[in-house]
């Protein structure tokens, strides 16, 4: 009898997942990806298509996944890990002997009047509205994360006319080293983006009115779906599916996570924070462990970190943080048009990287995590390191 694993979500994490386990040519084993979306979603590249620079942030599946890989264009309601079926909001189950969650984040709460525009569908619509707005007329972007900076700044970039302010309650980009955040400031400020940082927006009301505003860019934070809470699965305070450090489900020896909408529940994991460039190894990751389910082996613990973050303040300019393998700033930084070009390479890298795991499992690598302090969680699957 043949093996069918099923990832459920089509973003960076799903997607990459997938192709590792359809490409590693394993004799019966059927890989499913189901995702409700037609076309994979840059969301690294949202910022670009709302403020009209990108015609488009989507890409086609076709171009992204093996052959080998059986798409399904519907969503997962719920999850039945006793019968290992997931059923489809389309009103049919689908069994599993192994499976992926990866649903990615979700759109959270807005305050009325606001377009949130971290998912295409909001982007479309702020998209919309800022191209139809007069000369003149006030854009303001609420949060002080990647999102909303590159929002800001884009936006800025591309419509000269009009006035664009940022409201952050606390410093841009807490993250950045203390001259890295003050040359993003710097540049914000060059691009015509009037900041407003250390004060909370007030979310009663319309928030147009608040903040005197003709159309609001809400980026303060992010959600995640309900189904693994729905499901009866184990998942954190905020609704995210508690893995232990192989990325499975403690008490599921079939289910594993990767993405924003999983979290490993050991302290020494709590510097991996919500990105694709954590997302796309625990996918990787995720599914090896999953073909060494298969053979009998054991599952390997989780081992990745970071090197830098990019940041898009417009088509010329931009910032690179360089980072220790646990996200914290070194004192090293580029800026302007070189920290610019860097970003954009990072970028189209990501697709090249899904394409090439497509091509060869295993051709994705990434950089270690940190060392120090790696002991094993009790009631965990024994480790090894690759």
């Amino acid at each position: 009898m043949g093996t069918t694993a099923v990832v459920l979500g089509g973003g960076y994490a799903g997607v990459m997942a997938a192709n590792r386990l359809a490409a590693s040519g394993r004799p019966g084993l059927d890989v499913v990806l189901v995702t409700p979306e037609e076309r994979f979603v840059e969301r690294i590249r949202l910022h670009e298509y709302t403020a009209g620079t990108r015609a488009d942030a989507t890409v086609d599946y076709g171009s992204l996944l093996h052959p080998g890989v059986r798409r399904i264009a519907d969503a997962a309601v719920r999850i039945r890990p006793e019968r290992r079926t997931v059923q489809l909001a389309g009103g049919t189950g689908l069994a599993y002997d192994y499976l992926l969650y990866a649903v990615g984040s979700a759109a959270g709460t807005a305050p009325d009047g606001a377009v949130r525009m971290e998912h295409l569908e909001g982007a479309a619509v702020a998209r919309t509205q800022l191209a139809a707005l007069p000369a003149g007329a006030h854009v303001a972007v609420v949060g002080g994360g990647l999102t909303a900076v590159e929002t800001a700044a884009e936006t800025a970039g591309n419509f000269g006319s009009l006035q664009v302010s940022l409201h952050s309650a606390g410093p841009v980009v807490p993250g950045l080293g203390v001259q890295t955040r003050r040359s993003v400031e710097k540049s914000l400020r060059r691009a015509g983006v009037e900041l407003h940082s250390g004060t909370p927006v007030r979310t009663d009301g319309d928030v147009r009115t608040g903040l005197g505003a003709d159309v609001v860019l809400w980026c303060a934070g992010f959600g995640v779906p309900e189904l693994a809470a729905a499901s009866g699965l184990p998942v954190n305070d905020g609704g995210r599916l508690s893995l232990d450090p192989a990325l499975r489900v403690r008490g599921q020896d079939r289910i594993y996570g990767a993405g924003d909408a999983a979290v490993i529940d050991d302290p020494f994991y709590d510097y991996l924070r919500m990105c694709c460039a954590a997302a796309m190894p625990m996918g990787a990751e995720a599914a090896g462990n999953i073909l060494r389910a298969l053979d009998g082996k054991d599952g390997m613990r989780h081992d990745s970190g970071f090197r830098g973050l990019c940041i898009s303040l417009g088509r010329s300019d931009g910032a690179v943080q360089f980072l220790s393998a646990d996200d914290s700033p070194t004192r090293f930084h580029l800026h302007g048009r070189t920290a610019a070009v860097q970003k954009e390479i990072i970028s189209r890298m990501t697709l090249r990287w899904i394409r090439g795991e497509a091509k060869r499992s295993g051709a994705y690598t990434w950089p270690t995590g940190p060392q120090t302090g790696k002991a094993t969680t009790a009631n965990t699957a024994p480790m090894t390191r690759s």
